[in-house]
Protein backbone atom coordinates (compact mmCIF):
# COMPACT_ATOMS: atom_id res chain seq x y z
CA UNK A 1 0.00 0.00 0.00
CA UNK A 2 2.72 2.47 1.05
CA UNK A 3 6.30 2.37 -0.13
CA UNK A 4 8.94 5.00 0.53
CA UNK A 5 12.33 4.66 -1.13
CA UNK A 6 15.17 6.98 -0.16
CA UNK A 7 12.85 9.72 1.07
CA UNK A 8 14.60 12.88 2.26
CA UNK A 9 13.23 16.30 3.16
CA UNK A 10 15.42 19.35 3.57
CA UNK A 11 14.50 22.89 4.57
CA UNK A 12 16.57 26.04 4.31
CA UNK A 13 16.48 28.20 7.44
CA UNK A 14 18.51 31.33 6.87
CA UNK A 15 21.86 30.07 5.59
CA UNK A 16 21.47 26.67 7.23
CA UNK A 17 20.07 23.50 5.64
CA UNK A 18 17.95 21.39 8.00
CA UNK A 19 17.61 17.69 7.16
CA UNK A 20 14.17 16.85 8.56
CA UNK A 21 14.17 13.37 6.98
CA UNK A 22 17.22 11.47 5.77
CA UNK A 23 16.93 8.45 3.46
CA UNK A 24 13.74 6.84 4.75
CA UNK A 25 12.94 3.42 3.29
CA UNK A 26 9.58 2.13 4.50
CA UNK A 27 6.90 -0.34 3.42
CA UNK A 28 3.47 -0.47 5.09
CA UNK A 29 0.85 -3.00 4.07
CA UNK A 30 -2.87 -2.38 3.63
CA UNK A 31 -4.81 -2.52 6.90
CA UNK A 32 -1.72 -2.01 9.08
CA UNK A 33 -1.74 -0.26 12.46
CA UNK A 34 1.47 1.72 12.90
CA UNK A 35 2.55 4.28 15.47
CA UNK A 36 5.31 6.82 14.83
CA UNK A 37 7.13 8.09 17.92
CA UNK A 38 10.23 10.11 18.68
CA UNK A 39 11.39 13.33 20.31
CA UNK A 40 10.34 16.77 19.08
CA UNK A 41 12.21 17.63 15.90
CA UNK A 42 12.75 13.99 14.95
CA UNK A 43 10.78 14.29 11.69
CA UNK A 44 7.43 12.78 12.71
CA UNK A 45 5.25 15.58 11.38
CA UNK A 46 7.34 15.92 8.23
CA UNK A 47 6.89 12.21 7.53
CA UNK A 48 3.14 12.48 8.14
CA UNK A 49 2.86 15.45 5.76
CA UNK A 50 4.63 13.51 3.02
CA UNK A 51 2.47 10.42 3.59
CA UNK A 52 -0.61 12.64 3.45
CA UNK A 53 0.50 14.28 0.19
CA UNK A 54 0.58 17.63 1.96
CA UNK A 55 4.29 18.04 1.23
CA UNK A 56 6.75 16.74 -1.35
CA UNK A 57 10.06 15.06 -0.52
CA UNK A 58 13.32 16.69 -1.56
CA UNK A 59 14.55 13.30 -2.80
CA UNK A 60 13.27 9.75 -3.13
CA UNK A 61 9.97 8.24 -4.22
CA UNK A 62 6.59 7.62 -2.55
CA UNK A 63 4.15 5.07 -3.94
CA UNK A 64 0.59 4.91 -2.55
CA UNK A 65 -1.78 2.18 -3.71
CA UNK A 66 0.45 1.54 -6.69
CA UNK A 67 0.51 5.21 -7.74
CA UNK A 68 3.90 6.94 -7.95
CA UNK A 69 3.00 10.20 -6.23
CA UNK A 70 6.26 12.13 -6.20
CA UNK A 71 5.94 13.73 -9.63
CA UNK A 72 2.14 14.02 -9.73
CA UNK A 73 0.67 17.42 -10.56
CA UNK A 74 -1.08 19.20 -7.70
CA UNK A 75 -4.56 18.43 -9.02
CA UNK A 76 -3.84 14.70 -9.22
CA UNK A 77 -2.27 14.74 -5.75
CA UNK A 78 -5.33 16.50 -4.32
CA UNK A 79 -7.64 13.97 -5.97
CA UNK A 80 -5.66 10.99 -4.62
CA UNK A 81 -5.51 12.58 -1.17
CA UNK A 82 -9.26 13.17 -1.19
CA UNK A 83 -10.06 9.62 -2.31
CA UNK A 84 -7.53 7.57 -0.35
CA UNK A 85 -6.61 9.44 2.85
CA UNK A 86 -8.45 10.66 5.94
CA UNK A 87 -6.87 13.00 8.50
CA UNK A 88 -7.40 13.32 12.26
CA UNK A 89 -5.60 16.20 13.99
CA UNK A 90 -4.87 17.07 17.61
CA UNK A 91 -6.89 20.30 17.47
CA UNK A 92 -9.77 18.83 15.41
CA UNK A 93 -9.69 21.52 12.63
CA UNK A 94 -13.48 21.75 12.58
CA UNK A 95 -15.14 24.80 11.05
CA UNK A 96 -16.59 26.70 14.05
CA UNK A 97 -19.67 28.09 12.28
CA UNK A 98 -20.73 24.70 10.90
CA UNK A 99 -22.52 22.03 12.90
CA UNK A 100 -21.26 18.46 13.19
CA UNK A 101 -23.25 17.27 10.17
CA UNK A 102 -21.96 20.08 7.97
CA UNK A 103 -18.34 19.54 9.09
CA UNK A 104 -18.51 15.84 8.24
CA UNK A 105 -20.17 16.59 4.91
CA UNK A 106 -17.40 18.97 3.78
CA UNK A 107 -15.11 16.43 2.04
CA UNK A 108 -18.08 14.88 0.26
CA UNK A 109 -19.19 18.31 -0.95
CA UNK A 110 -15.69 18.99 -2.26
CA UNK A 111 -15.74 15.61 -4.02
CA UNK A 112 -19.04 16.44 -5.73
CA UNK A 113 -21.08 13.69 -4.05
CA UNK A 114 -24.81 14.14 -4.68
CA UNK A 115 -26.83 15.63 -1.78
CA UNK A 116 -28.94 12.50 -1.14
CA UNK A 117 -25.91 10.22 -0.94
CA UNK A 118 -24.09 12.83 1.11
CA UNK A 119 -26.88 12.90 3.71
CA UNK A 120 -26.94 9.11 3.91
CA UNK A 121 -23.19 8.74 4.35
CA UNK A 122 -22.84 11.57 6.88
CA UNK A 123 -25.75 10.27 8.95
CA UNK A 124 -24.24 6.77 8.96
CA UNK A 125 -20.78 8.06 9.95
CA UNK A 126 -22.13 10.15 12.83
CA UNK A 127 -24.39 7.36 14.06
CA UNK A 128 -21.51 4.85 13.98
CA UNK A 129 -19.58 7.14 16.33
CA UNK A 130 -22.49 7.74 18.70
CA UNK A 131 -23.11 11.29 17.52
CA UNK A 132 -26.51 10.96 15.91
CA UNK A 133 -28.12 13.23 18.51
CA UNK A 134 -25.30 15.80 18.18
CA UNK A 135 -25.51 16.18 14.41
CA UNK A 136 -26.76 19.76 14.58
CA UNK A 137 -24.51 20.98 17.38
CA UNK A 138 -21.64 23.34 16.56
CA UNK A 139 -18.12 22.52 17.81
CA UNK A 140 -18.44 24.97 20.73
CA UNK A 141 -21.46 22.96 21.91
CA UNK A 142 -19.49 19.70 22.05
CA UNK A 143 -16.95 18.26 24.47
CA UNK A 144 -13.36 17.65 23.36
CA UNK A 145 -14.00 13.94 22.93
CA UNK A 146 -17.13 14.63 20.88
CA UNK A 147 -15.25 17.09 18.66
CA UNK A 148 -12.58 14.48 17.98
CA UNK A 149 -15.28 11.93 17.12
CA UNK A 150 -16.72 14.44 14.63
CA UNK A 151 -13.22 14.79 13.17
CA UNK A 152 -12.95 10.99 12.90
CA UNK A 153 -16.36 10.83 11.20
CA UNK A 154 -15.14 13.45 8.71
CA UNK A 155 -11.97 11.40 8.10
CA UNK A 156 -13.84 8.16 7.34
CA UNK A 157 -16.92 9.45 5.51
CA UNK A 158 -15.02 9.30 2.20
CA UNK A 159 -14.22 5.61 2.88
CA UNK A 160 -10.43 6.04 2.69
CA UNK A 161 -7.84 3.28 2.62
CA UNK A 162 -5.60 5.17 5.06
CA UNK A 163 -6.18 7.34 8.13
CA UNK A 164 -3.32 9.54 9.36
CA UNK A 165 -3.78 10.65 12.97
CA UNK A 166 -1.50 13.40 14.30
CA UNK A 167 -1.53 13.39 18.13
CA UNK A 168 -5.24 12.40 18.10
CA UNK A 169 -5.46 12.19 21.91
CA UNK A 170 -3.06 15.04 22.72
CA UNK A 171 -5.80 17.58 23.51
CA UNK A 172 -8.00 15.20 25.51
CA UNK A 173 -8.18 13.95 29.09
CA UNK A 174 -7.02 10.38 29.67
CA UNK A 175 -10.49 8.79 29.57
CA UNK A 176 -11.52 10.60 26.38
CA UNK A 177 -8.15 9.81 24.82
CA UNK A 178 -8.56 6.10 25.43
CA UNK A 179 -12.06 6.26 23.97
CA UNK A 180 -10.79 7.95 20.80
CA UNK A 181 -7.92 5.42 20.52
CA UNK A 182 -10.44 2.56 20.81
CA UNK A 183 -12.60 4.08 18.06
CA UNK A 184 -9.64 4.40 15.68
CA UNK A 185 -8.55 0.84 16.46
CA UNK A 186 -12.07 -0.45 15.81
CA UNK A 187 -12.06 1.20 12.37
CA UNK A 188 -8.68 -0.36 11.64
CA UNK A 189 -9.79 -3.80 12.79
CA UNK A 190 -13.34 -3.94 11.46
CA UNK A 191 -13.08 -1.88 8.26
CA UNK A 192 -9.50 -2.69 7.33
CA UNK A 193 -8.49 0.98 7.21
CA UNK A 194 -4.74 1.36 7.57
CA UNK A 195 -4.01 3.53 10.61
CA UNK A 196 -0.83 5.54 11.16
CA UNK A 197 -0.68 7.44 14.46
CA UNK A 198 1.95 10.04 15.29
CA UNK A 199 2.17 10.46 19.06
CA UNK A 200 4.31 11.56 21.99
CA UNK A 201 2.21 9.36 24.29
CA UNK A 202 4.02 6.04 25.00
CA UNK A 203 0.77 4.38 26.09
CA UNK A 204 -0.91 5.19 22.78
CA UNK A 205 2.18 4.31 20.76
CA UNK A 206 2.52 0.90 22.38
CA UNK A 207 -1.03 -0.04 21.38
CA UNK A 208 -0.01 -0.24 17.70
CA UNK A 209 0.93 -3.56 16.11
CA UNK A 210 3.99 -1.93 14.55
CA UNK A 211 5.96 0.86 16.20
CA UNK A 212 8.43 3.16 14.45
CA UNK A 213 10.79 5.45 16.33
CA UNK A 214 12.33 8.41 14.51
CA UNK A 215 15.51 10.10 15.67
CA UNK A 216 17.17 12.92 13.71
CA UNK A 217 15.09 12.21 10.63
CA UNK A 218 15.90 8.48 10.49
CA UNK A 219 14.07 5.34 11.56
CA UNK A 220 15.98 4.32 14.69
CA UNK A 221 13.69 1.41 15.61
CA UNK A 222 10.98 -0.62 13.87
CA UNK A 223 9.22 -3.05 16.20
CA UNK A 224 6.37 -5.46 15.57
CA UNK A 225 4.66 -6.22 12.28
CA UNK A 226 6.17 -8.33 9.54
CA UNK A 227 9.93 -8.77 10.12
CA UNK A 228 10.68 -8.56 6.40
CA UNK A 229 8.73 -5.30 6.18
CA UNK A 230 10.56 -4.03 9.24
CA UNK A 231 13.92 -4.75 7.63
CA UNK A 232 12.89 -2.83 4.54
CA UNK A 233 11.77 0.08 6.70
CA UNK A 234 15.09 0.90 8.31
CA UNK A 235 16.68 4.02 6.83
Amino acid sequence: MIRLDGIARCFTVGEQTVHALAHIDLAIEAGAYVSVMGPSGSGKSTLLNILGLLDRPSAGSYTLNGVATTALAEGARARLRREAIGFVFQFYHLVPRLDAFENVALPLSLAGVAPAERRERVTAALSALGLGERAHHRPDQLSGGQRQRVAIARAIVTEPDLVLADEPTGNLDRASGREVAAILEHLNRERGIALIVVTHDPELGERAARRLTLVDGRIAADCGGDPASADRGRG
